[in-house]
């Protein structure tokens, strides 16, 4: 069963998108993304529901006024942002992203641009309700921290022999 093909069940009484109106919210949330900063945080109400679930590795949140407070808080702290969509499969009610970011942060990597590649899951009606992201916590974090870094690299290392 390809990814695409997955049945998932809309919230009751919600409606489903027919393939067009989904490829259109997910294009809407792919330029989101790709435009990413803290002038662009008002464009979430047209594609999140307004108690969206939203988790990645190291976050929770329920609603939009959450998710809103967790990107400004985020766009203050990078230095730069780009992301690139490398793959995706659209159903009728979810969605698969796979993806390239590089960023900076001024508390990695002494701000050095990384890149961490990753999945999202994307569940919907006629907006996003279900937002996962999928990626290496490690690569993200783990490996740049200023203490931690150097000893999971070489953690690393040592298993690797």
């Amino acid at each position: 069963m390809e990814v695409s093909q997955i049945p998932v069940t809309a919230p009751a009484g919600q409606p489903t998108l027919p393939s067009q109106q989904a490829q259109l919210l997910v294009r809407q949330l792919k330029d989101f993304y790709a435009g990413f900063g803290a002038d662009s945080l008002g464009q979430l109400d047209r594609i999140y529901t307004q108690d969206v679930e939203f988790r990645d590795p190291v976050h929770t949140m329920h609603g939009c006024l959450a998710l809103k407070a967790y990107f400004k808080r985020m766009s203050l702290n990078l230095q730069h942002y780009s992301i690139r969509y490398l793959d995706e499969h659209i159903g009728a009610e979810s969605a698969w992203l796979s993806w390239e970011m590089d960023f900076a942060h001024k508390l990695l990597a002494n701000g050095r641009i990384l890149t961490v590649r990753g999945m999202t899951q994307l569940r919907y009606t006629t907006k996003v309700y279900s937002h996962e992201d999928c990626y290496d916590l490690g690569a993200l974090v783990y490996e740049h921290a200023p203490v931690v870094g150097p000893l999971n690299r070489l953690l690393k290392k040592r298993m690797a022999r």
